[in-house]
Formats: structure tokens, C-alpha cells, sequence
């Protein structure tokens, strides 16, 4: 078993929202984002390029999410492809120079995708010899990717035979600009650029490129004539701009040779180029994507849905699901006193250290003296070491549609009730949280070192949606695997009628294997909950709670 892929990936989410403000969401069969969330599907664990795929996307579409502007528009296809290729390139440099680990995954992800041949173009489709020359080209020089490199040289003088070398080295001149971009606007106005330089080739007379050609066989430089235009900088020459390539990017003397880059333009690969629409090709995201999804549609074709249990359903605010009146507190405290006092003297009883007799100490226990004459050695005294009460709780409550009525009343005043009475114990650390919210998510309601009392407001909320348990449980593995007690416990009030039981009992097979002490309150369930809960008790009022949590605590807390 893969442990570190079982924890990191959901843990890397939940961290990506609270470091970098980006939401991350695992869960479904697709990946993808919508300007704000990223999406990733459910995954196989334990495969290492899933690994790789799965972080390098993340990095990519947090880069996007955090950088790009989405409102601005792209003129034509190809525009939006070579924009959408400069754009990676910049997201991710500015990515790698926030969080170097990014640039890291970023590289890994990069240097698969080539092994898998994503980045090889076409030879015969001048669109994607084009845009593959520049993806390749600019990521292995600005980004440090260089595992693209022979992939890029392979990619020039491909398109050199096609383009010249003249309009290849003009390219490479603009391309030189990339490293410094800034902003989604600089990086349309580049592809333009790009693009107009090749708009102004396919105007170009043929008969120039013929007239080039016998010049310099003739040993003679093109006129200035057939290299100006009034009113427009001089474009560097083939030997100069090489020159200026080599010295930028450390391919010194690499030119091009006449046989291998004639100068002359073939004018329907430019008009290939400018008029085909490229499809996904050089979009990482997309390709990422796309190699994700097969990779969850495999697994689950393999294994069944059951085994994908690396689940992150994300958080919400309670703020945005909230309506009506919380519970009142001081009627929940006053109806649950006796669950209070309980549960203290409990945890008091469970500190104390009883002396016990020992055979061998540095102590006489002179209680014991009068086993002496029967030969029994065991006059020492010793004390017993108990286990001190250091304990991570998390309390999940469905409100789920069937949990409406008498229910949802019950059951928001039972975790309240447990968050006011097991945060005031020390050595007990208590969160609540209830499912589903929007998109499945996870509505925080006390969260880890907030009090009940402080987050009173949280728990005016109503019964609505389904009942997603199996990506509550996702939630609330990946908040307990970051805990340091050494103790955990997760209790879930339900009403026992999950969507996807199946998944459900492989995700409790899970969180047992990995320490996490389970526990299922029945909130007017018939029963239903002991199906998934070994140790589980059903209430059907607040004042049933006091018994019900204290026989289920009894033996977590003191064992």
C-alpha cells in the first residue's frame, strides 16, 4: 500500500485551499476547472504516474486560477492555441518562482507527457510542427525543462524546410520576449505578433523568395528592398538572429545549413497554419486532463468504485448554507449537563495512575509486607502507566434531504452539543461538520481550536440534497490524517441511508486501517446505522444523548 499516495494527494488539496486560496475538489470521473475550483477525478492509489498527472494538474490549474484572465477573448483558433501555450509557460513560471516545489511537478509532469509523445508534432500538419516548435522550444528554455529540448531542435529544422529560415528566426526573435511576460494581455498581444509576422510572409510576392535565393547563390546579400517594409523595423537576418538565438538560449552555432533551411516560404503551410484550427494539441491542461480521466475510468473498470477512495469533496463557509435560528445554546447545555459531568469525571479517572505490588522496584509498598512468609515476591511498589488523553474528534452531521423535520432539529442540537461538551475537556481537540453543501462539498461548522459557543451560528441551517457520506468521510480523513494526536475519533450522526454504500464501507475500512476509532449516532435511523458502524447508538431525543455518547466514549477515552 502506497501510504503516501493514499494521504498526500487529498491532504495537497486541502492545503492548495488554505496556502494558495484555490479550490480543490476530488470527487466524479472528470478533470477540469471553472476559473475558480479545480477538479480532479477519483483515483487509482499506489500508481506512480497517476501521482504525477495529479500533482503537475493541480500546480497547472491553480497557476490559471491564480493568474489568468479569463474575460479576454482570442481572434481565431490558432490564436487561441499559441495564447493558451504562452499563457502555460507564464502561469507556471510565476508559479515555480512562488512555490519552487510547483516547478518541480510542473518539470515531472512535463517530462512524461513527452515520454508519452504528447509534445512530438506531426510533420505533416504545418499547425502542429508550428505550435510544437514553440511549446517545446520556449519550456525548455524558460522553464528549465529539458528533458524537451531534442523534441524542439527535431521541431525547427522541420519547420525551417517548410517556413525558411529567415521567418523561423524571426519568430525565434519574439519568442525571446516570453520569459518577461506578465499579464494574460501581454500574452495575447505576443500571439498576435506571432501571427501578423506571418501574415505579412504569406502577402509576400513568391517571386522574393525566388529573388533571395539567387542572390545569395550568387554570393550577394538581399537587397534592403526585399527585407524592409516602409515604416516597419528591419527583421533580423538568418545569421543574425541565429546568433542572437545562441547566445540567449546556449544553442550557439547551431544555424540551420542551406541544404537543411531554404529560405523560400511554402505558402500553404502558412495558410495551413494560420486557417486550420489546431484542436487540444499543445494544451496541457487538456491532454493532463484527458490522460486523468482514462486513468479513474480504468481503475474503476478494474477494481470497481469501491477501491477509489481517495475522496476530497472540499469545504464551504456555513455562512453560505445557513438560514433560520441556530439552536439555543444555554437550552442545549442545560438539557446535556449530565453528558458534561459524565464525560469529565471520566477523563479525570482516566488520568490517574494507580500504584500496583511489582517483583522487582526501588520502593517497598509496605502494604504488601504480609506476602513475605507465602513467598510471594511482588512487594514493590509500580506504578501503572496510562495513556493521557490526547484525542483529535471530528463529529460529521448529515443533513441530507431525509433528515428533514424532527430530525434535522435533533440532530443539529446533538452536535452542538457534543462540539460545547467535549471542546471544554482538556486534552480533546473537537470539529464538526455537516454534508452536503454545494457541490457536494463540506460545510464547516466548529472548526479545529474554535469553541461551540463562538460558532453558534453555523448550525441554523435546514435539510437539503442527498446524502454523499462517502465524500464527508473523504473530508474528514484528510483533516484527521494532519492532526498530531496520537489519538482519533470520528463520530457521524446520521439518519443510516448513504448514497453508495459500498463506497462508504470501503472508505470506514480505510479509516480503521489507518488508527481512526469510528462511531455512528443514529438520529431516529430504525437501526439502519449499525450496518455501518460497529459501535453505534441510535437517539430519538436530546435527552437520550447523555447515555448514548457516554457508552460509546466510555471505552474510547479510557481504554
Amino acid at each position: 500500500m502506497n501510504h503516501i499516495f493514499i494521504r498526500s494527494l487529498p491532504v495537497v488539496a486541502m492545503a492548495m485551499g488554505d496556502k494558495m486560496g484555490v479550490k480543490v475538489r476530488i470527487q466524479g470521473s472528470q478533470a477540469m476547472t471553472d476559473g475558480n475550483t479545480i477538479y480532479l477525478p477519483v483515483l487509482p492509489e499506489g500508481d506512480d504516474s497517476t501521482w504525477i498527472l495529479a500533482r503537475g494538474y493541480l500546480d497547472h490549474e491553480a497557476g490559471h486560477v491564480r493568474h489568468t484572465d479569463f474575460s479576454l477573448p482570442e481572434d481565431t483558433p490558432i490564436h487561441k492555441a499559441l495564447s493558451n501555450i504562452l499563457e502555460d509557460i507564464r502561469i507556471e513560471q510565476a508559479m515555480g518562482g512562488a512555490y519552487p516545489g510547483c516547478a518541480v511537478n510542473l518539470r515531472n509532469l512535463a517530462e512524461h507527457l513527452a515520454q508519452e509523445g504528447a509534445f512530438t508534432p506531426s510533420v505533416n500538419k504545418p499547425e502542429q510542427l508550428f505550435l510544437g516548435w514553440i511549446l517545446t522550444d520556449c519550456r525548455s528554455r524558460v522553464l528549465k525543462q529539458s528533458a524537451l529540448s531534442p523534441i524542439a531542435e527535431k521541431a525547427r529544422k522541420a519547420l525551417v524546410k517548410r517556413l525558411g529560415a529567415v521567418l523561423v528566426d524571426q519568430t525565434d526573435v519574439l519568442l525571446k520576449r516570453v520569459e518577461g511576460l506578465s499579464t494574460t494581455h501581454q500574452v495575447h498581444t505576443l500571439a498576435r505578433e506571432i501571427l501578423d509576422l506571418l501574415r505579412q510572409a504569406q502577402c509576400q510576392p513568391s517571386e522574393k523568395a525566388s529573388d533571395a535565393e539567387n542572390e545569395k547563390e550568387a554570393g550577394q546579400p538581399a537587397s534592403d528592398s526585399d527585407q524592409e517594409q516602409p515604416g516597419q523595423p528591419s527583421p533580423p537576418t538568418a545569421s543574425t538572429s541565429d546568433s542572437q538565438r545562441g547566445g540567449a538560449s546556449g544553442r550557439t552555432g547551431e544555424s540551420p545549413r542551406s541544404e537543411d533551411a531554404p529560405s523560400g516560404v511554402d505558402k500553404d503551410a502558412l495558410e495551413r497554419i494560420l486557417r486550420k484550427d489546431p484542436g487540444s494539441f499543445g494544451d496541457l491542461g487538456q491532454m493532463t486532463a484527458e490522460a486523468l480521466q482514462a486513468a479513474s475510468d480504468q481503475a474503476i473498470r478494474d477494481n470497481g468504485l469501491e477501491s477509489m477512495t481517495g475522496l476530497y469533496p472540499g469545504e464551504q463557509l456555513a455562512r453560505e448554507v445557513t438560514c433560520g435560528n441556530p439552536p439555543d445554546l444555554y437550552q442545549v447545555r442545560h438539557d446535556t449537563v449530565a453528558l458534561r459531568s459524565k464525560l469529565a469525571r471520566l477523563v479525570q479517572a482516566s488520568r490517574l495512575k494507580r500504584s500496583c505490588a511489582g517483583r522487582v522496584g526501588r520502593l517497598v509498598d509496605h502494604r504488601t509486607l504480609h506476602r513475605l512468609p507465602t513467598g510471594d515476591p511482588r512487594i514493590f511498589r509500580r506504578k501503572e502507566s496510562k495513556r493521557s488523553v490526547n484525542t483529535a474528534v471530528i463529529i460529521l452531521l448529515d443533513r441530507s434531504g431525509s433528515m428533514s423535520g424532527p430530525r434535522m432539529d435533533l440532530a443539529k442540537k446533538t452536535v452542538l452539543a457534543l462540539a460545547d461538551v467535549l471542546g471544554t475537556i482538556p486534552g480533546i481537540s473537537v470539529s464538526t461538520g455537516a454534508f452536503p453543501g454545494t457541490d457536494n462539498a463540506v460545510v464547516s461548522l466548529t472548526p479545529f481550536g474554535r469553541t461551540a459557543a463562538q460558532t453558534r451560528e453555523n448550525y441554523a441551517m435546514t435539510a437539503d440534497g442527498g446524502t454523499p457520506l462517502a465524500l464527508a468521510l473523504g473530508w474528514a480523513r484528510v483533516h484527521l490524517a494532519v492532526r498530531q494526536e496520537p489519538r482519533k475519533i470520528l463520530l457521524v450522526a446520521t439518519d443510516g441511508h448513504p448514497t453508495n454504500p459500498e463506497l462508504v464501507k470501503a472508505l470506514l475500512e480505510r479509516l480503521k486501517a489507518e488508527g481512526v476509532e469510528l462511531m455512528g449516532l443514529g438520529i431516529l435511523d430504525q437501526g439502519t446505522t449499525r450496518h455501518f458502524f460497529p459501535r453505534h447508538r441510535t437517539v430519538q431525543s436530546l435527552n437520550e444523548l447523555p447515555a448514548a455518547v457516554f457508552e460509546m466514549f466510555q471505552e474510547a477515552l479510557t481504554e
